[in-house]
Order: structure tokens, then C-alpha cells, then sequence
């Protein structure tokens, strides 16, 4: 069984549940997305990334994210996109010392506090798992709400608008004609029309 899952994620689409669940059921679980597409591993969000460095420990945000999968014993295989040969390194190196019991409750806790700064900055609970797509008008949903999270946690305002320009005009917010399609698909049982709509106001004040 594939599932999409990471310490921001916990409780969408089959989340814990469905990974204790495969588990019970004797099937081997794959964890995809566990940096949630990189933004769980490099430019965190100040008070995410001071929530860590309180902790005092040697990790970096890639082995707190990937550390805290491994942790579970329901979880099977891991599979995280990695570019550079860097990255391969660093993350053969962070599963060498991985394994159930390498987390303590207070690790646990230093995460807890993570997701909890990082969900207050986040203005879309969206995990991009593009079940709104295709939108019937051209609207990049899932792209739009990066856009709108990374603006409110922190990302250069210039930036995140210079990127909005880059979208074809029907893929943009504001090309949204609000039919509904995408809110039936939703498996967050997201606002999306109204969403989108804060997010096109949020990409026009960071324009001004």
C-alpha cells in the first residue's frame, strides 16, 4: 500500500489511521511525499525551523521529518525524491541510524511543536494530492495554494507574485468561475472557490 505522509500530513487522505490499518492487515506500507514535495527540508518558516533549533539536537529539518517516519513501526519503505547526489547522500547516512526507538517522546514533542507553528503560518490545509484536477477552466488549484502558503510563511512577497505572472491567465486564481467541481473532489472537504479568492486578494496586496 502507497500513502502520502509526513509530520504536517498526519491526518489527511488515509493518514495514521489508514497506516495502522494496512498494518493490521499484515500489508507493507510506502510512505511517498515524507518532505511533502521539499518543503519540509530546506527554507523552513522562522518560528518552524527556531522550534527545532530549541531542541538543541545535531539534525537537520530532512532527518527530523524523515526520523520521525521511521519511528513508526507500521512504516515499511520511505521514498523520498532527491536530485542532487548530495541528497542521496545525506539521506543514506540519516537512514543508517534510523529505526524504531531512535525517536524519544521527546523528540516527538519537538516535532508536535513544529507542526503546530508551522499549521498557524499555513493559510490552505492543501496536501497538492490534485484530486480537484482537472479544474474545467484551467485553474492551477494545487499551484496557487503553494503559492498563497509559501507568501504567508515568509517566502520574498516578490517572488511568489513574479511566480503568479508565470502562470498562463486561466491557470491563475483569478480565473476561477466558481462551479463547484473542485470542492466535490476535495477529499479535505476544502473551501476552494472562497480560497482561491483570499489568495488572489493576498497575491494583489503583495503585489501593491
Amino acid at each position: 500500500m502507497g500513502t502520502s505522509e509526513n509530520y504536517l500530513d498526519e491526518e489527511f487522505q488515509a493518514g495514521r489511521e489508514g497506516l495502522q490499518y494496512a498494518a493490521d492487515q499484515g500489508l507493507g506500507v510506502i510512505v511517498m511525499e515524507p518532505l511533502r514535495g521539499g518543503r519540509l527540508a530546506t527554507d523552513l518558516p522562522e518560528p518552524v525551523a527556531a522550534a527545532f533549533e530549541r531542541a538543541g539536537a545535531d539534525r537537520s529539518p530532512v532527518e527530523w521529518a524523515l526520523q520521525w517516519l521511521w519511528d513508526q513501526p507500521e512504516v515499511s519503505l520511505v521514498l523520498s525524491g532527491m536530485s542532487t547526489m548530495d541528497q542521496v547522500k545525506e539521506n543514506v547516512e540519516i537512514a543508517s541510524r534510523s529505526g524504531v526507538g531512535q525517536f524519544s517522546t521527546d523528540d516527538h514533542a519537538v516535532v508536535e511543536r513544529a507542526r503546530d507553528r508551522y499549521q498557524e503560518l499555513m493559510a490552505v490545509d492543501c496536501t497538492g494530492c490534485d484530486y480537484c484536477m482537472p479544474c474545467p477552466t484551467g485553474v492551477e488549484i494545487p499551484r496557487n495554494f503553494d503559492l498563497y502558503n509559501r507568501l504567508e510563511t515568509g517566502d520574498e512577497p516578490a517572488d511568489i507574485v513574479s511566480a503568479y505572472d508565470d502562470l498562463d491567465t486561466e491557470a491563475r486564481a483569478s480565473a476561477c468561475v466558481a462551479c463547484g467541481e473542485c470542492e466535490e473532489a476535495c477529499p479535505q472537504n476544502l473551501e476552494i472557490i472562497s480560497l482561491l479568492e483570499d489568495a488572489q486578494e493576498s497575491f494583489e496586496a503583495a503585489r501593491a
